[in-house]
């Protein structure tokens, strides 16, 4: 038997709002080490944004690096790397060799030999066990070639061309070395596939031509760009865990921590499967663990959920801050955005904790003696979802003044640790909101760090528009400000986007 674990999206190095979460991302590597340890796992797969950043800081590298020297400590007897949309493809495949001697296979672009993109992996004994189609991100530059005076739709249609001619060449090489080494072996290997793109019916917006910049234009990308004869895709880039085109042997892993307030209701996973799978593990009847939508804190007023966001919709600016001691970070753009997907594709695919996960500890009434959604692939293959601890409890309290006291009231009565961000959006006027929050969370375990005054949102847009200063802000910022300034209409926000992303990609691929 042999088994695989997929995971992805691991974003090391990501903050959120200015907090530094290098404590949460160790709990969780030594967490998957564990996990390697007690599922005996063979193969490990990371499908992608290892890292946050095309630079990730000192100590990002480190749990990297350290988590994968600890691995060559278990059974796991091989590593898949490939690189996602928030690697740097030269970063990573730096020491490409050395690790290579250590089983850790890293693909970080598209190779100008399509055949390094498939590696045949072992067992024990030197016999080929595995065939992967390790394909990483795939870029604008490396799959379409550029016409002069290309309108939009021919760009994302080469494109999505370019993605599925490069699958399917490399499906056909790997298609091809299987059936030379299972004539030779006599024994049945499956191909695996990678992969880190935008699926058609992906959990996510539509009409926001922000998210264009963090999940790709590939509207037209479907499970039909996977060969039949591909036993399992290993996907990664959104962070909602999730099947593909129907087809559950097409899969998202998801990220492993919320990345944003957005995610914080998500029972998180990783993947797990057993190939060629024991005939009593086979035999066992399917069990998919349904859990229930419960409210972390009681509330003495309901919430109304945002039935859709717009692109204009989207709070760009924290509304109110408070001092850099008290952990209020500075505006995060894109967590604002991955927040609010992430909130309604969570709501849709319902992806929730329990009531009892803000401890980091699953309900053992739920889920003793139970496994966790648990899928037979074939009559062969087992896929079993393994959710992830939460390790660092966040969350949104989001009403009226009398809502929110309530509520950090009940979350003060917990004695637990949980970062919050608390949304103001009643209709009295509260002008020392801040200082009546920091005054209540005094002398607990809370850290608030965000505030956003629905009321005052327009004022304050405003107000740090005059006051920001081009070196406080990134790219996106600058040029998000831009359309805001200009009054650019919304039925030509999406195209700019394109366009804006598309050169920005340019640029940052030149300096790698």
């Amino acid at each position: 038997m042999l088994t695989l674990l997929h995971t992805s999206d691991w974003h090391l190095g990501r903050r959120l709002y200015g907090k530094p979460r290098y404590d949460e991302f160790k709990q969780f590597l030594d967490w998957q080490l564990q996990t390697l340890r007690e599922q005996k796992v063979d193969v490990l797969l990371i499908a992608g944004d290892i890292f946050d950043t095309t630079a990730p800081s000192n100590q990002a590298q480190n749990l990297y690096y350290d988590f994968l020297s600890q691995v060559c400590h278990t059974d796991c007897r091989h590593v898949i790397i490939v690189a996602g949309n928030h690697d740097s493809a030269s970063f990573l495949e730096a020491p490409k060799q050395l690790l290579k001697a250590f089983n850790i296979h890293i693909i970080g672009s598209m190779t100008d030999t399509p055949t390094d993109e498939v590696i045949t992996l072992s067992d024990k004994a030197g016999q080929p066990e595995l065939i992967v189609m390790a394909v990483p991100y795939l870029r604008d530059r490396d799959v379409r070639t550029v016409g002069h005076g290309e309108r939009l739709d021919d760009k994302e249609r080469k494109l999505a061309q370019g993605i599925k001619a490069h699958y399917a060449q490399i499906a056909d090489i790997a298609i091809a070395q299987q059936a030379q080494l299972q004539a030779k072996y006599k024994r049945s290997i499956p191909i695996v596939a990678t992969g880190h793109l935008f699926t058609v019916g992906g959990q996510t917006m539509e009409g926001d031509g922000v998210r264009d910049l963090y999940v790709g234009s590939l509207g037209s990308i479907g499970a039909e760009i996977f060969h039949p004869q591909i036993d399992y895709v290993a996907l990664g880039h959104l962070h909602i865990p999730q099947v593909v085109g129907g087809q559950p042997h097409i899969r998202y892993a998801g990220s492993p921590i919320a990345m944003g307030f957005g995610e914080s209701r998500q029972q998180k996973q990783v993947h797990l499967l057993r190939f060629d799978a024991k005939p009593d593990l086979l035999s066992q009847p399917l069990q998919t663990l349904t859990i229930q939508k419960k409210p972390l804190v009681s509330a003495p007023t309901p919430v109304k959920k945002r039935k859709s966001v717009s692109h204009t919709s989207m709070d760009l600016f924290a509304d109110e801050e408070l001092p850099e001691s008290s952990m209020l970070g500075a505006i995060n753009t894109e967590a604002d955005i991955n927040a609010e997907v992430d909130a309604q594709a969570s709501h849709e695919a319902q992806y929730d904790t329990p009531s009892d996960h803000l401890s980091g500890q699953m309900s053992e009434q739920k889920l003793s003696g139970q496994p966790y959604n648990i899928a037979k692939l074939s009559d062969t293959t087992l896929l079993q979802s393994l959710p992830v601890p939460v390790f660092q409890p966040i969350q949104t309290l989001k009403g009226d003044w009398q809502t929110i006291k309530t509520s950090l009231h009940s979350l003060k009565k917990s004695q637990q640790s949980v970062w919050l961000e608390v949304v103001y959006d009643g209709q009295e006027v509260v002008g020392d909101l801040s200082e009546k929050i920091a005054e209540l969370v005094k002398d607990s375990r809370l850290e608030v760090l965000r505030i956003k005054n629905q009321q005052k949102r327009d004022q304050v847009m405003q107000s740090q528009r005059m006051d920001e200063s081009l070196e406080e802000l990134n790219p996106t910022q600058v040029f998000e400000r831009c359309l805001i300034a200009h009054q650019v209409l919304e039925e030509q926000k999406p195209m700019l986007w394109s366009r804006y992303t598309e050169v920005l990609e340019s640029l940052q691929g030149g300096q790698q």
